[in-house]
């Protein structure tokens, strides 16, 4: 069983489905979304960040860089600055342990299965409180379906509601299958209901990710859709309507919609992790909440129930017991 990097564990979230939960972040996804906010979870192998507005010069990554990536420039009259040419990285890593302003440092962690298990229990009490549990994300954690199969059943010998997060993208239905005795909740992003659009900015097709949502609603299993509205990519009246026609055909097997907006949080990160020249959003303003209304109006008007704008679907109270209520 290969267990993937873990770029984060997110305490009290309250986005990645019902009530609070603990979300954990796979790193490895085979989409190359051109508005990903999350691109150091897209490559499965670890990799370098650099933050260039923390570093204080100090010299001591270029001093340790085996391919002389790093370098110490000095100009006359000017204090010291670094440069770096991702060109010679050898992904080494070494200058990510003497940095100290944390200028620098791996995107994606080892942990074992037992210290995953640890950090995610210890919110165990909020999630029996709230109906929360843990949500499985990333990166698409579909990439590694045996350590979420895993996971998965020992998280719910411990009585955790369980989420994953994916894009369905499997080409074989048979990767998802044994996944559904395991998830409590199926959230499924849905980028776009065009072919075309969606090969194009999102690197993969559509197709095989209709086939296993289409079966998702065939089996006896919890689904919410996500639906990430981006500018000039899926946020047209015809784009609204396809989504509309589309999720009112599954309405009655829905948990619910998020409608969830663009935002530019991620371009610092495209920097940090010198890709920059992949982020194709660069400028783009994100689109007034008021400009979701009219989606959110029809997924409504076609029967589709629990829709949000954000994503907070908020605290699911536990019924108590009558031995509870007496106590």
């Amino acid at each position: 069983m290969r267990i993937p990097l873990i770029t984060d564990i997110q305490h009290f979230s309250l986005q990645d489905g019902p009530g609070i939960r603990t979300t954990i972040f796979v790193k490895g996804c085979p989409l190359r979304c051109q508005w990903c906010h999350n691109p150091e979870t897209q490559k499965p192998q670890q990799e370098m960040f650099y933050y260039s507005n923390r570093c204080v010069s100090c010299g001591r990554c270029a001093a340790i860089c085996p391919g002389q990536a790093s370098s110490l420039v000095k100009a006359a009259g000017k204090a010291a600055h670094l440069e770096v040419d991702r060109s010679k990285c050898l992904n080494c890593l070494r200058c990510t342990t003497t940095c100290l302003s944390n200028a620098r440092g791996a995107a994606g962690q080892h942990l074992s299965m037992e210290a995953i298990l640890r950090e995610a229990l210890a919110d165990k009490l909020f999630f029996a409180n709230s109906g929360g549990g843990v949500t499985l994300s990333g990166g698409d954690p579909l990439m590694y379906p045996e350590f979420v199969v895993e996971l998965s059943r020992r998280l719910r010998a411990e009585g955790v509601h369980v989420a994953v997060e994916t894009s369905c993208f499997p080409k074989q239905w048979t990767t998802v299958v044994p996944l559904l005795e395991h998830i409590g909740l199926f959230i499924v992003d849905l980028k776009s209901l065009d072919p075309g659009k969606h090969a194009e900015f999102t690197g993969w097709p559509l197709q095989p990710i209709l086939t296993n949502l289409n079966h998702l609603f065939e089996s006896d299993v919890a689904i919410r859709i996500h639906l990430p509205i981006v500018p000039g990519f899926n946020d047209s009246p015809e784009d609204f309507a396809a989504y509309a026609d589309f999720l009112a055909r599954h309405a009655d097997r829905l948990d619910g919609v998020d409608i969830l907006a663009f935002h530019a949080y991620g371009e610092g990160k495209y920097n940090a992790l010198g890709r920059k020249d992949t982020y194709k959003f660069k400028g783009v303003e994100e689109n007034p909440p008021e400009h979701v209304v009219p989606l959110a109006r029809a997924l409504k008007d076609r029967g589709v129930r629990n829709i949000t704008v954000g994503g907070m679907v908020g605290v699911v109270r536990k019924k108590r017991t009558q031995h509870e209520l007496a106590s």
